[in-house]
């Protein structure tokens, strides 16, 4: 009886210390940042991609940069929710690789917010050098090829199960 009053005082002396902490972190409010965001990461020269935002304050301007060319691809107005959906093109003239499309703005709390997002840029502007893939690429998932040779070996097994059982059969 006396364990069972002790647990029973130790929970709820434990509760109350977690009401008494988690309070002042609970009262502060919730601040969530600025988002900025693609449609697709996978882009060539000329495509058009969707950029999207949240938490951005509403009225302001967002303006979208082409990191590390410093390409200006236009700007866009916050909406009364703090969101944003714009459609921009990737320039003709940037060559292939990892680049960064860069949201600028004003946050909800009023502060100054540059937030990236990194897309891959497949193909390039033309004269890179190299040569043209003429071919086909021949990919095969490692899971069909386990699975055919796992077909294999038991084709094996089974032909020289029959065999055996052959040779038994001729030997009586």
């Amino acid at each position: 009886m006396k364990k069972l009053a002790a647990v029973s005082v130790s929970a709820l002396l434990f509760a109350l210390l977690v009401v008494v902490v988690a309070t002042p972190a609970s009262a502060q409010g919730y601040f969530e940042k600025a988002t900025c965001g693609v449609s697709d990461s996978s882009l060539g020269p000329g495509d058009t991609v969707t950029v999207t935002g949240d938490n951005w304050q509403a009225g302001s301007t967002v303006t979208f940069t082409l990191q590390p060319e410093g390409i200006n691809l236009g700007s866009t107005t916050v909406g009364a929710n703090g969101s944003f959906s714009v459609d921009l093109t990737i320039p003709d003239s940037v060559g292939a690789g990892s680049h960064t499309i860069v949201c600028s703005g004003i946050d909800v709390k009023g502060n100054d917010v540059n937030r990236g997002t990194t897309i891959q840029v497949l193909g390039g502007a033309v004269g890179g050098g190299g040569t043209a893939f003429t071919g086909q690429s021949f990919n095969i998932p490692l899971w069909i090829v386990l699975i055919v040779g796992l077909f294999a070996v038991g084709m094996v097994l089974v032909l020289v199960g029959r065999r055996r059982k052959q040779r038994v059969g001729a030997g009586s």
